[in-house]
């Protein structure tokens, strides 16, 4: 698979007589008390991003993000057959899940030095470094498990054009091994090409790199 033919997904004009409104939120699951995720799931609240978005014109940006990324994940989907994939951003102390394409899970995890014996995604964001447990059954290191089912991750880590990260993209197989075959294609060719959609996206560019850099930001006043 080409970057070409990644990127062309991402870029694909939208049809503004779409009504997309409903990827601007989604449903998380009712959390632990200690704010983990159940393995047995059920329904909780609606998590909106329009939170993120403090315009109009950011409103539509988002709007426009959520779309192409949406669009992105479920191609990989179809590609792969991947069980579940997920791009997020950062905010501040936290990493906010965008888009994802399979079962519900938590909207947010903390960027906290505490974390990183916990989350795998924490650790990718402090780290700056991918993680694949090709057998969760044999992992012994730090892992944040949120369904039964999965038996293989992948995280890798999302870069500005500084080289500073921003968010990660995090994918999970029901199957053993199931990215040994294809984490060139998606560590790489996928990576580059979310990196190079984020690089000049709008959403992106109003708010400045800073705000989605864990160690640069500064909350708006």
């Amino acid at each position: 698979m080409r970057l070409f033919d990644i990127l062309s997904v991402l870029y694909e004009p939208v049809n503004l007589l779409d009504n997309h409104d409903h990827l601007l939120s989604y449903i998380q699951p009712k959390l632990n008390d200690d704010g983990s995720c159940p393995i047995i799931k059920e329904a909780g609240d609606r998590y909106d991003l329009l939170q993120y978005a403090d315009s109009p014109e950011q409103r539509k940006n988002l709007l426009d993000l959520v779309i192409r990324l949406n669009r992105l994940v479920r191609w990989i989907h179809i590609k792969t057959d991947v069980m579940w994939f997920g791009i997020y951003l950062c905010h501040g102390n936290k990493l906010v899940k965008y888009v994802y394409n399979g079962e519900m899970s938590k909207a947010e995890f903390p960027i906290a030095p505490e974390y990183l014996d916990k989350s795998i995604n924490t650790r990718v964001i402090m780290e700056r470094q991918h993680y694949y447990i090709p057998n969760v059954a044999e992992h012994d290191g730090p892992y944040y498990r949120c369904d039964a089912k999965v038996k293989s991750e992948l995280c890798c880590p999302i870069f500005d054009p500084e080289g500073d990260v921003i968010g990660i993209f995090d994918c999970e197989d029901s199957r053993e091994n199931f990215f040994d075959e294809k984490i060139g294609f998606i560590r790489t060719k996928v990576k580059k090409a979310i990196e190079i959609f984020l690089e000049d996206h709008p959403y992106i560019t109003h708010m400045g790199y800073s705000h989605f850099n864990p160690n640069t930001y500064n909350p708006p006043v």
